[in-house]
């Protein structure tokens, strides 16, 4: 048996450099191959991790915020294993342990950081035994794929019921999470926002959380800090936010991000609610693991987007950021961050229909695009891109937004060059999944070239 897994780690690195060689991410191919040379290779893998297998799950924020938390533990001078690239399936997280593995398959790190795709939880936890689960959200996403949202809800709370080694890190303010501790009997971390200047006052028909899980009666909010997060209430059975652990306020974004978390101050370069979110669950994580509060600091303020998670380029010049979207909530929250940018813009949104993206778009319709069409999202022109730019451009031209400043361009390298033709300030680059690392590739190599033109002939003067 020692032999085989000998076979199924050489075998997998190899696959790694060679996938990587071929110019492909490498994270999934070379943990299916080896797997099945040698099943058990994950689990007996994760059994040489020093201290702590952390999970993190939910809709929106698990690879942003996993990246932080990595970038923690770093900075605190410890090892570990992460699916960096966010391939979050049994696969890539077993590429990920033989990337970290010797070449006979000791993994000795200090931890196993490990983002997960919700409806993966359940098998995951059948292989390894984590001490701690972190969970951002939960909203509606890919409904073709994963079924209701409450199914999936109900899956992940299962698979933790007895796990009595594990802790749960959860969204105070995401009433969805509100029966996790209750269901499982788990040790529980509570992270969550004290009221906000940016908050709404009311809801809106979208919102997934607007009954109690508890008894099913429609609950009460307070205010909102978006989607359904926010403070809420029950007038049945007095389910409400549970105590935090760790509480953010005094938030401040100028687009970044500053605020406290408990007397922590803490200073980002991320943009968005939503991001604060990200950065709160991390630090929370990060305090959990009783890590110095300078070493917290440091890491978030020296953080940078990567992976098209609010990735930005320079491409002569201008300025061009990166943005995965794939649901209503995250949509929704890119929009509003545009308006607090006060730039001129070029908007390029490339969607897709393939089975990593869910073949449903009607998402498209829950979103408020009608944002795009305000003056202070100071949107000068949106190209539509992909293989529904059409329905997209549809949707964008019933937002309310000018149709002769919409433009259809299905290719995705003529779709942003025309969007960087457009007279403005920044760009903003939105992509569903598999748009996304095409994209990457693109703004990477226009960058590259960009940054190889001397300065004299991208500012348009002459050499005499």
């Amino acid at each position: 048996m020692k032999f085989l897994k000998f076979i199924a780690v050489i075998t997998g690195k190899a696959a790694i450099v060679l996938s990587r060689i071929a110019g492909n991410q490498g994270t999934d191919f070379p943990g299916r191959i080896a797997r099945k040379i040698y099943p058990p290779i994950l689990s007996e893998s994760a059994g040489d991790i020093k201290r702590e297998i952390i999970i993190i799950t939910g809709t929106n924020g698990k690879t942003t915020t996993s990246n932080m938390i990595a970038e923690i533990i770093r900075e605190n001078g410890c090892s570990l294993v992460h699916n960096t690239e966010g391939a979050n399936l049994l696969t890539g997280i077993t590429t990920a342990f033989i990337s970290s593995a010797s070449l006979f398959g000791r993994c000795s790190c200090d931890y196993a950081l490990l983002e997960t795709d919700e409806a993966n939880v359940p098998l995951l936890l059948q292989e390894i035994q984590p001490q701690a689960l972190l969970v951002t959200n939960f909203f509606r996403d890919q409904l073709d794929r994963y079924g209701e949202l409450d199914n999936t809800i109900r899956l992940i709370r299962d698979a933790i019921k007895g796990k009595k080694d594990l802790e749960l890190v959860l969204n105070a303010d995401d009433p969805l999470l509100a029966d996790f501790e209750r269901y499982s009997g788990l040790k529980s971390w509570y992270y969550g926002f004290d009221d906000t200047a940016y908050d709404e006052f009311a809801g809106n028909n979208t919102r997934e959380g607007r009954y109690c899980v508890l008894c099913g009666h429609e609950l009460d909010y307070e205010r909102y800090h978006y989607a359904q997060l926010g403070k809420y209430h029950c007038p049945a059975c007095d389910n409400h936010n549970p105590d935090r652990d760790f509480t953010g306020h005094d938030i401040k974004m100028t687009p970044e991000i500053s605020f406290k978390i408990n007397e922590m101050e803490i200073t980002s370069p991320y943009q968005g609610f939503y991001n604060a979110y990200n950065i709160l669950a991390a630090v929370s994580m990060g305090k959990r693991l009783s890590i110095d509060d300078e070493v917290i600091q440091r890491a978030i303020m020296n953080y940078r987007p990567r992976a098209g998670r609010m990735e930005k380029f320079f491409i002569n010049g201008k300025p061009c950021l990166l943005v995965l979207v794939k649901n209503p909530a995250g949509f929704n929250q890119i929009l509003n961050m545009m308006t607090q940018d006060p730039a001129r813009k070029g908007l390029f949104i490339a969607l897709n229909d393939n089975a990593a993206d869910g073949r449903d778009i009607s998402w498209i319709w829950d979103t408020e695009a009608e944002i795009i069409a305000r003056t202070e999202a100071g949107v000068a022109e949106v190209v539509c891109a992909g293989q529904r730019s059409g329905d997209m451009a549809l949707r964008i031209k019933y937002a309310g937004f000018a149709p002769e400043y919409i433009r259809i361009i299905s290719g995705l390298q003529a779709g942003i060059e025309q969007t960087l033709e457009i007279e403005s300030e920044t760009a903003y680059i939105l992509c569903t999944y598999t748009a996304l690392f095409e994209c990457r590739k693109i703004l990477i190599k226009m960058q590259h070239d960009s940054d190889a033109v001397p300065e004299y002939r991208r500012s348009g003067a002459r050499n005499y």
